[in-house]
């Protein structure tokens, strides 16, 4: 990333990818700031109900003191001694969990809106290609004097080291996509059949509410990233063919060629090599919770 942003020559390459970086930069930080604001509301609930209700009886049950608590724990008698310390203990596990997770996708965002701004950037140059010659132009010029192909040229090599680095992103998460694909389908159903039995429990339907919307949140920013990415990917061919390329000298328009067969296989996300992360896909992806849920809530 270091290295793309010094290969950029003009102030309106610079300005493309500021702007594919600040947008990223917003989903980001409001995504972090809701997921915090999820793990504060799970924290303030336990502590609540600390303080409303009398948590020094010895003779306290298990059931009544795991009720209390953000997560679920299996501490045995010793929940009643030390309800407490091991509360803190789970406040500081919600808080690392959903870190680790802000963490995680805000680099997976910021990876793939710095493709998008690359594929942009190359998509912005190639539109302009030609746009600068008339009818009067040289089909064999010079290949140091012919400005079209070097610009085609550099263009290439920049399209080819982006399609390399969507490419590696793919590498990097497509195991993860898979896990958490599969386990926010059945999570979902399993949370949401929690939410139908709480609905007229204002004080118990807070915690599964609060982590459904995350969990669809957390799910559909593994999807949407990846449609821009999609989208963007075949960008250069659709600015070649608004460009004025039959002005261009034939050298050149092989090249242009070159791009434009390249661009005809989008870059691609996926969920183990399967799925691909689409808005598409994710709407099935919901479709298939949706039955899980109504499966599950017919065994109630």
């Amino acid at each position: 990333m270091e290295d793309d942003w010094l290969s950029l020559n003009t102030d309106v390459e610079r300005n493309i990818l500021q702007r594919h970086t600040a947008y990223g930069r917003y989903i980001t930080l409001t995504y972090g700031i809701f997921m915090q604001f999820i793990g504060i509301l799970l924290i303030s609930k336990s502590v609540v109900m600390m303080l409303l209700e009398d948590t020094s009886d010895a003779t306290i049950s298990s059931l009544v003191a795991k009720a209390k608590l953000p997560l679920r724990v299996e501490y045995g008698e010793m929940l009643n001694q030390y309800l407490y310390p091991m509360a803190v203990h789970c406040y500081l596990a919600v808080f690392s969990h959903i870190s680790i997770t802000i963490a995680v996708d805000s680099c997976y965002i910021a990876l793939i809106r710095h493709a998008c701004g690359m594929f942009a950037i190359v998509g912005h140059t190639l539109e302009h290609i030609g746009k600068d010659s008339n009818d009067n132009f040289d089909l064999k010029p010079d290949k140091v004097k012919d400005d079209n192909y070097n610009r085609t040229l550099g263009c290439l090599r920049k399209h080819l080291h982006v399609i390399q680095f969507a490419e590696l992103i793919e590498s990097t998460f497509t195991n993860i996509f898979l896990v958490s694909v599969c386990l926010n389908m059945i999570g979902g159903s399993m949370i949401g059949i929690q939410v139908v039995l709480n609905l007229n429990d204002a004080k118990d339907i807070v915690e599964p509410f609060a982590i459904y919307i995350a969990q669809l949140i957390h799910l559909f920013l593994q999807f949407w990233p990846a449609q821009f990415l999609l989208d963007y990917s075949i960008l250069p061919y659709e600015s070649i063919c608004r460009s004025n390329w039959y002005y261009t000298s034939g050298r050149c328009r092989k090249l242009l060629f070159l791009i434009m067969n390249r661009s005809l296989l989008p870059c691609k996300i996926t969920a183990g090599k399967i799925v691909p992360l689409t808005i598409e896909n994710f709407g099935r992806v919901l479709k298939t919770m949706m039955s899980y849920f109504t499966m599950l809530r017919s065994f109630k």
